[in-house]
């Protein structure tokens, strides 16, 4: 008995690291800037930050098992408004994936039909894809203001529908679009909303809620680059 755990766990040595190659070698990235456009009264304003999606297969103890995974890095679009408010285009969104990942694929792949880890290797590849686009309303990421930046339970979500109502008269989102891009990942959020840095901290005491804003992991809406 003793002989054959032994070499069960020969075996286990032996195929771990193939299924962590094979989990490894079947992902595809890519990145894309988006740029959100907002009419004002003076004009319009814009913000844009570049953010990337990774898509790989997950393969379990039974290889028939594999379940497509994802991710996306960035950072909370910012823009600054003349009036001096800010608003942010958060990581999650109110399409069907629920973010930027899902956004980007239906946007720029013409082919997508819910293959995240194809339609990514298509997107990295450039082939039969779009370089840029302009995203549909109802798929924005998600848009939220501070009452006060210092204060993360001050936050709301502003709908577009509702952006003459918040920030006055005048303003509306022009566009949101992407094009792909080989630029870094921005970063730099910290510097605007500190509590990120501390957010470890802080969580348990934070007690609130806001309307149409996945509050489950808060810091991820707004970067997964402050660890």
């Amino acid at each position: 008995m003793r002989w054959r755990s032994l070499l069960n766990l020969l075996a286990l040595a032996v195929i771990l690291p193939v299924l962590s190659l094979r989990y490894i070698g079947t992902g595809s990235a890519y990145r894309f800037r988006m740029t959100v456009e907002v009419d004002t009264p003076s004009g319009p304003w814009a913000g844009t930050s570049v953010y990337e999606v990774r898509a790989f297969y997950r393969l379990g103890i039974n290889p028939s098992g594999k379940n497509h995974v994802w991710d996306v890095r960035g950072e909370a679009l910012m823009v600054d408004l003349p009036s001096g408010a800010t608003l942010f285009a958060l990581l999650k969104t109110g399409n069907i994936y629920g973010d930027l990942a899902g956004m980007s694929m239906l946007a720029l792949d013409p082919a997508f039909r819910s293959d995240i880890v194809e339609s990514a290797r298509r997107i990295a590849r450039r082939r039969n894809v779009l370089e840029s686009a302009e995203i549909a309303p109802a798929e924005y990421p998600i848009i939220a203001v501070f009452g006060d930046t210092a204060d993360p339970a001050s936050i709301r979500r502003v709908l577009p529908d509702d952006f003459s109502a918040t920030f006055g008269p005048g303003h509306a989102v022009k566009s949101v679009a992407i094009h792909l891009t080989r630029d870094r990942v921005t970063k730099g959020i910290g510097t605007r909303l500190p509590w990120l840095n501390n957010f470890q901290k802080i969580r348990r005491k934070l007690r609130f809620r806001a309307e149409g804003i996945p509050l489950g992991d808060f810091k991820r809406l707004f970067s997964t680059e402050i660890r």
